[in-house]
């Protein structure tokens, strides 16, 4: 390749949205991913583009839940004592910006984010012909007690001072907005200011249709090393070499590799996460995803049936799988729905986690051309199309829609 081209390295939300923007701007651009477009991290979330998760996993977080998570009987937090080395540089992070100050600054980082991500989709649904995909209901958050409720008014203060349009419901209400929660809660709080998808594989793919029809290439191909040749980088592969003068580094939490190769050590986490599709009764349908806060976990209506997601797993990216905390799930999920039967296999995934709740958007300090677009966490999918249209703008030396200092691969030494 030459001139104006472009690689983007992974195939999630993230680096198709990246790719689909670079190519509005110009560039002739290439997406590389080991699997077909949106088969790992992004193929298991909620589908949720929620600006109500503006908070960041805190320490206070990890410790609230540490008694119950080390015995990995909280339906929240599991935490694999024998894993511990592979995430003690994201713990030592966690401990040395635990303080007020930085949590707010993350806060407003992530809703900086967020106050874009909608309309950013909107947009990249309408291009490719798929906006029947959102839904656009809200995203109602449930608590089985008071004191539950009553303990996060910090988040709705939040809100409050952020401008994020929410209302809250007693049990009567909560039975109006979903008839098919009749009981088990005692309140809820409806986040407006959030969409939902309804199947994710569809819409990326919607996304990767449009993109090759622009001109766009996809190569399946697992990139082994980035090398400086000339004024290109040369990425290689299994397959064949690669020669690019711009290349986006968006592989979730496989990006951590690549980066080391090149003498970047970013403290990244594998927040893991399962998920199961349950096929319900006609007398059970929900409108809307939902979060049981005290059951540990959301679920979405998808059209492959209801899908319930976890919570974070601390582990390993690749140990193996361990079904207690969907089991959990699961079962605290029966005690107030009638889910019906699960269809299909049980999913695990690893979400790429930084200790401040930021991703990482930006040139590589050393490498200029190799741009950083990873360590979204939980909200990779919604926040695809914003880094997207920000990684564009930034290579092509426009003025970003947004302030990304907070988002620069420079704030871990």
């Amino acid at each position: 390749m030459a001139g104006k081209s472009a690689v983007v390295l992974g195939a999630g939300m993230v680096g198709v949205c990246s790719a689909l923007h670079l190519q509005k701007t110009g560039y002739q651009v290439t997406l590389v991913d080991r699997k077909a477009p949106g088969m790992e991290t992004s193929y298991g979330n909620a589908g949720l583009i929620n600006r109500g998760s503006v908070f960041p996993l805190s320490l206070s977080d990890i410790t609230h839940h540490l008694s119950g998570a080390l015995l990995k009987n909280h339906p929240n937090v599991h935490v694999h004592l024998s894993q511990l080395p592979h995430y003690w540089r994201w713990l030592y992070y966690l401990l040395v910006r635990n303080s007020q100050s930085s949590y707010e600054a993350s806060v407003k980082g992530l809703d900086s984010l967020f106050q874009y991500a909608v309309a950013e989709h909107r947009k990249l649904l309408d291009m490719s012909g798929c906006r029947e995909l959102l839904l656009e209901k809200g995203w109602l958050r449930l608590y089985r007690e008071e004191a539950s409720f009553q303990a996060v008014q910090y988040q709705r203060d939040y809100y409050d001072r952020l401008g994020i349009r929410y209302d809250i419901f007693d049990p009567e209400g909560i039975s109006e907005l979903e008839p098919a929660i009749t009981s088990g809660f005692r309140k809820g709080v409806l986040i407006r200011d959030t969409a939902s998808f309804e199947d994710l594989s569809e819409v990326i793919n919607d996304y990767v249709t449009a993109f090759q029809s622009s001109g766009g290439q996809f190569f399946q191909a697992s990139a082994q090393t980035i090398t400086r040749e000339g004024d290109n980088f040369l990425i290689e592969t299994h397959g064949e070499n690669i020669r690019s003068r711009i290349v986006v580094l968006a592989l979730g939490p496989w990006s951590g590799e690549l980066c080391e190769k090149l003498g970047y050590r970013f403290p990244m986490a594998a927040e893991r996460g399962y998920h199961q599709h349950f096929q319900p009764s006609d007398a059970f349908q929900l409108s809307r995803p939902i979060h049981d806060v005290e059951g540990g976990y959301v679920m979405s209506p998808m059209k492959s049936g209801l899908r319930l997601t976890t919570g974070i797993e601390l582990s390993a990216r690749d140990a193996p799988p361990v079904s207690k905390q969907l089991y959990q799930a699961s079962h605290n999920a029966r005690d107030v729905f009638s889910l019906g039967n699960p269809v299909g296999e049980v999913w695990i995934g690893s979400r790429p986690s930084m200790p401040d709740g930021l991703p990482v958007i930006g040139e590589a300090p050393r490498h200029p051309g190799l741009w950083f677009a990873f360590g979204h966490g939980h909200a990779g999918v919604g926040m695809g199309a914003i880094t997207g249209r920000l990684i564009a703008e930034l290579i092509s030396g426009g003025k970003p829609v947004i302030d990304v200092s907070p988002f620069s691969p420079a704030r871990f030494k």
